[in-house]
């Protein structure tokens, strides 16, 4: 036996009032999202998308959180900041190293030694620093 128009809606209605549970007592997650949408609910009538408006409201009091994502987020933030400063400390040690070179590389010129022999020492020992500053900003990226 197929269902009328009227019999569908009030299935649809107990369902909804089983969902709802309007006249359950609220836990105070529950009751703090109900304040927060009746202090804001102006700004749903302005929404585009309700139920958008509902999650964003509710988001924006801290009532909504993806624990996971925080624990991804709060590891991938630690990963970069050690990161960042392993990088400068290579970044550190590779321009001291630098400058040393060019300090060398200056006094041999004044001491006569062969412009080009320089040349090849200096390109050599330059790469070999920027080899070493690279896997220091790498080390235990993983």
């Amino acid at each position: 036996m197929e269902l009328t128009h009227e019999q569908r809606q009030e299935a649809a209605a107990r369902e909804a009032a089983d969902i709802l549970q309007e006249k359950a007592p609220r836990t105070p997650a529950e009751q703090a999202a109900i304040a927060v949408l009746d202090e804001r609910r102006w700004v749903l009538w302005h929404a585009d998308d309700y139920s958008l408006g509902v999650i964003r409201l509710l988001s924006l009091r801290g009532l909504l959180r993806d624990v996971e994502h925080e624990k991804q987020q709060s590891a991938a933030e630690k990963f970069w900041s050690a990161h960042a400063e392993r990088t400068r400390a290579a970044d550190r040690t590779a321009l001291g190293r630098l400058d040393a070179l060019a300090e060398e590389a200056a006094d041999r010129l004044d001491a006569g030694d062969d412009p080009a022999d320089v040349a090849a020492w200096l390109r050599e020992t330059r790469d070999a620093i920027s080899q070493a500053r690279e896997k220091a900003s790498r080390a235990d990226d993983g």
